[in-house]
């Protein structure tokens, strides 16, 4: 059996025996590959998974829609079973809410709760590397100076037209009021200023500190092609060159953001 009939066959049987409610997968349209939620057991034939399903389906878990149909199921590949992980130690979800068919690059694992994802992790995906032209290309900005990066960054980040597509693809933006819009007092402009889409772009990027599983859902839905995985690992090497943190991993742990220890680092206090 192959790992997409093993898939299908698993999300029915979690349908028939009311295990979830949901099952949160992909299907094929005009030859793409889209979200796929779906209530029905034989519905499940039309599941795919390859190459082309780059969405992250935590970014759903936490949709009002969704909450309703808990407990549900999500298909999962490493950098999702990592943002689920982080959706838990935040409080989002509980692991009543949700299992998970978890995939890696080689095999499927099945059909698990969130406590046995988060080992699978450690045990099998502790490791886990970013992109190698994702690093040759941090290697290359950090070779330039500040004057270039800051040119660098303002020459791609005027491409922005605030779409906010790289927010609707992050499981981490699931604030039900944005920074961005709001406007007494107004943080950052909200039109595709230089300005604004500076503050926007690097605000996202810092709140994704300790929470970013480099699974790259942004930079994918982004219309201008904007390298914001570039953003999110220069962050995430900072966090865990400080802290020693990888977000993703620890079922329990506590988020680093509003997170204080008293062995806290404050070299960079000036």
């Amino acid at each position: 059996m192959s790992a997409v009939e093993a898939i299908r066959t698993d999300a029915q049987a979690l349908l028939s025996d009311g295990r979830v409610r949901l099952v949160l997968a992909f299907r094929e349209r005009a030859g793409r590959r889209i979200p796929y939620a779906l209530v029905d057991p034989a519905a499940a034939e039309a599941i795919v998974f390859d190459d082309g399903c780059r969405q992250n389906l935590a970014a759903y878990v936490t949709k009002p829609e969704v909450r309703a149909a808990f407990p549900v199921a999500v298909l999962a590949r490493p950098a999702v079973l990592r943002s689920l992980v982080v959706l838990h130690a935040e409080s989002q979800i509980t692991s009543a809410d949700v299992l998970v068919l978890a995939i890696g690059p080689e095999r499927y694992h099945g059909p698990m709760d969130l406590a046995a994802a988060a080992a699978l992790l450690q045990s099998e995906y502790g490791d886990l590397a970013p992109d190698p032209a994702l690093l040759a290309r941090m290697r290359e900005l950090a070779g330039l100076d500040a004057a270039g990066r800051s040119a660098f960054w303002r020459e791609q980040l005027s491409r922005c037209t605030r779409c906010y597509a790289c927010r609707a693809a992050c499981p981490g933006c699931y604030c039900a009021s944005c920074i961005v819009e709001r406007n007494q007092p107004q943080w950052i402009a909200g039109a595709p200023i230089d300005h604004g889409n500076y503050g926007w772009s690097v605000i996202r990027a810092y709140h994704q500190a300790g929470r970013c599983t480099l699974c790259g859902a942004c930079e994918e839905a982004c219309p201008q092609g904007l390298p914001l995985m570039l953003l999110n690992l220069a962050v995430t090497q900072c966090v865990e060159e400080a802290f020693g943190h990888r977000s993703g991993y620890d079922l329990e742990g506590r988020p680093l953001i509003g997170s204080w220890d008293a062995g806290d680092g404050d070299t960079f206090i000036r």
